[in-house]
């Protein structure tokens, strides 16, 4: 039997050897070493921001339709203003905080182009809440710091935002309840006014009807060093749309 044993034990040494014993690395396939390569693996980066979207929202189109935003703001703004400044894709996440005190110079303009419809007090005061929530849900994933954020979206706003409806007026794409217009003019038009590269036309059932959208926002792309670009993405609207005016 003591025999047998020394066999038994000399062979079980032999495996261990012949599988996983390198004499310049010793035990190079034991699962304990795998299970410890697993351990010190980094984990994989962060996707990198490639584009950005700037969304300009049509008030009138948001508050009179089936958009989910209950509008509280008074007036209702005739202007388009913005809706976001979003990431494509959600770059890594920052550490850094909002700080009101960083935006503090830009409240002003910000309070006119980016207002939040959801509220009856408009001062700056009570803007602050929904302008952290924006840098919580896009601006901290963008690779931009919070004022360059908002600096950014502004600066953009007022190229592509900013006297938008007077522009489409000029090429009579007006507001109003009556008459709807071919989603193929909007399109056409906006790309004009945006120096040739299209946008994307976002619509929104009209609050009480069955069968006519409205426009909701428009939508601007552009490059990581925020040029220009096509938006190809597609357009949920039907042919004929409305742009309404205020009720």
């Amino acid at each position: 039997m003591r025999v047998l044993h020394c066999v038994l034990i000399l062979a079980f040494a032999f495996l261990l050897k012949y599988f996983y014993w390198d004499s310049s690395n010793p035990l190079p396939n034991s699962p304990l070493k795998y299970l410890s390569s697993l351990q010190r693996a980094a984990p994989p980066p962060p996707p990198q921001v490639t584009s950005y979207i700037l969304a300009e929202q049509w008030p009138p189109g948001v508050c009179t339709g089936n958009s989910g935003v209950t509008c509280k703001i008074k007036p209702v703004p005739t202007e388009f203003t913005i809706h976001g400044l979003w990431p494509q894709p959600n770059g890594a996440a920052s550490t850094e905080q909002f700080d009101a005190n960083k935006i503090a110079t830009l409240t002003s303009k910000l309070n006119n182009n980016w207002p939040n419809l959801e509220s009856k007090q408009q001062q700056v005061v009570f803007n602050i809440d929904f302008w952290k929530a924006e840098w919580n849900k896009h601006g901290r994933y963008s690779g931009l710091g919070v004022r360059e954020y908002f600096e950014k979206s502004l600066e953009l706003h007022k190229d592509a935002g900013q006297g938008l409806t007077a522009k489409l007026a000029a090429k009579k794409i007006t507001p109003t309840i009556y008459n709807t217009y071919k989603l193929v003019d909007i399109q056409a038009a906006v790309t004009k006014i945006n120096g040739g590269f299209s946008g994307t036309i976002i619509c929104v059932q009209k609050k009480g009807s069955r069968n006519k959208q409205q426009i909701q926002e428009i939508r601007f792309r552009y490059t990581k060093s925020f040029q220009k670009q096509n938006n190809l993405s597609p357009s949920n609207c039907d042919p004929q749309i409305l742009f309404p005016s205020p009720e």
